[in-house]
């Protein structure tokens, strides 16, 4: 809807023009208003994050209350041809966190628009919403982001691991991708953080059957809801965990 409201916008400002006997519209004029891609709002304060195309560059930008005045939080300003996408905010709005690089096709591969020769990545990134720099966290995809903002669960060969979204001055093998962070049998996936962070719900599928599996983060044990012959998915919280 933003994004018709800003070509709209656009045509009318081009119209007048030419009624007006201003130069003619220029291919640049209809292709420069920027997109909106994707929207998101933290649960607990007045802030929302979206994610940007505009002139080939894809940015993350947020907005809080009163004003909700952009901000623009990263500073990809080349036409690289590289994606930002899956941005979601902490509760307190103060980390935002997204991905950058384009999913892999079916044979693995991620797209390299620019040639690249180190190669071409799909990476875990985070900014303060504060304005204060966005950097990278690890490579991987699908964050999911702590209620405290602290941390990130993703999954990678089919185990679930975590990082920190600040590094810590001496990280272990887990907060380095080195180690899961939740290993089981099967194909784990769907990490979901509870409201109080205190607990992790996940899918663990074991080919013709699949569990619920809950992570409880303070006594490291696993246990699995109502384990069955039935193909179990998509675990949500409630609001009170």
């Amino acid at each position: 809807m933003l994004r018709s409201s800003g070509l709209i916008s656009a045509v009318l400002g081009l119209s007048t023009a030419v009624l007006s006997g201003q130069s003619k519209p220029t291919i640049e004029q209809f292709m420069s208003p920027a997109s909106p891609l994707e929207l998101t709002a933290a649960k607990q304060a007045d802030r929302i994050a979206w994610v940007t195309y505009d002139r080939g560059m894809r940015n993350v930008y947020t907005a809080a209350a009163p004003d909700f005045r952009p901000a623009r939080l990263t500073r990809f300003l080349e036409d690289d041809g590289i994606d930002v996408s899956d941005v979601s905010l902490s509760d307190d709005g103060s980390v935002a966190v997204f991905v950058r690089g384009s999913a892999p096709n079916r044979l693995g591969w991620i797209a390299n628009p620019s040639h690249d020769p180190g190669g071409a990545e799909r990476a875990i990134w985070a900014a303060r919403t504060d304005g204060s720099g966005a950097w990278r966290i690890v490579g991987g995809a699908a964050p999911e982001l702590s209620p405290d903002g602290r941390f990130v669960l993703y999954v990678r060969d089919g185990q679930i691991y975590r990082g920190r979204v600040r590094p810590a001055p001496q990280q272990d093998s887990i907060d380095r991708g080195l180690k899961p962070f939740i290993k089981a049998w099967g194909t784990q996936s769907t990490p979901r953080w509870s409201p109080d962070g205190s607990r992790i719900a996940f899918v663990s599928n074991r080919v013709d059957h699949s569990f619920i599996g809950i992570y409880d983060t303070r006594t490291r044990r696993v246990d699995f809801v109502a384990p069955g012959v039935d193909f179990d998915v998509n675990p949500v919280w409630s609001p009170d965990g």
